[in-house]
């Protein structure tokens, strides 16, 4: 099924991508670039074409970083491409008390979700000792060249948090790290219209509205992980330090293998 997009410079041309977007030519706090065509984001690869895998393989894109739980790959697994390796990585730190298939649940269910406190309680969570994202950084630090795609089911959330870890580590600022996070409001936007009008057959008004809430991108959510990890932390670099290992010396190593001046 093809979707379409409205048309943003960081948006890959597949036909049937969801959220698939390249970090390449965003810029640096000291001016440089990240490298096009090695870093993605995405929404799940369930249902890429036989032309978007041909593209994908002669990127080449060589890691599929899927932060989605369980439940949620055996519903929708990845369709892959000649060349790719794929990592099952669930990021959802609070997947044992509510699951982040929410398709699943019914009308009842999300009618009684608060979806609000989910969401800011997903961004307080999701930053801190992630093994997801220790495997994110490990795979970043090889020393092959094949690019590597993050993605989990719409690419905004546990992507979102995953993208953000990646741009600070190479050196982005905060803002711009915002406005990245923020431009999948427009790039999500046909696939979320879609699943919501599909849902809307199944779902009473409430429990709909509290899912639509859920898939929104909300400048909130990411600035709720920003503050938390600030306030334990002191700054995002003692985080990376910290948490994922991503000291001065490992950073510098990150920006000589995906900047160029």
């Amino acid at each position: 099924m093809t979707i379409s997009a409205p048309r943003h410079p960081s948006l890959v041309a597949l036909e049937c991508g969801i959220n698939f977007r390249d970090l390449g030519g965003l810029y640096t706090a000291d001016g440089q670039r990240i490298r096009p065509r090695k870093l993605f984001r995405a929404g799940s690869l369930d249902q890429l074409s036989v032309a978007d895998c041909e593209h994908l393989a002669g990127v080449p894109v060589s890691h599929v970083v899927d932060y989605r739980d369980p439940d949620e790959v055996t519903a929708k697994p990845d369709i892959l491409w000649e060349g790719a390796h794929y990592h099952t990585c669930p990021a959802n730190p609070i997947r044992h008390e509510v699951t982040a298939n929410l398709e699943s649940l019914g009308s009842d269910q999300l009618s009684a979700f608060d979806s609000q406190a989910f969401m800011l309680e997903l961004y307080r969570r999701l930053p801190f000792n992630n093994p997801a994202y220790r495997q994110l950084v490990a795979l970043l630090q090889r020393p092959e060249e094949g690019a590597l795609v993050q993605h989990c089911a719409v690419g905004k959330d546990r992507t979102g948090i995953g993208s953000a870890l990646v741009l600070f580590a190479l050196g982005v600022d905060e803002k711009t790290v915002m406005e990245d996070y923020l431009v999948t409001d427009i790039t999500l936007a046909p696939f979320r219209e879609q699943l919501l009008t599909s849902l809307a057959d199944t779902l009473n008004e409430k429990a709909l509205s509290q899912f639509s809430f859920v898939l929104s991108v909300q400048e909130a959510f990411l600035a709720t992980a920003l503050r938390t990890i600030k306030a334990r932390y002191g700054s995002i670099n003692r985080w990376l330090a910290t948490d994922y290992g991503l000291d001065d010396d490992a950073r510098y190593q990150l920006q000589r293998k995906y900047l160029v001046d």
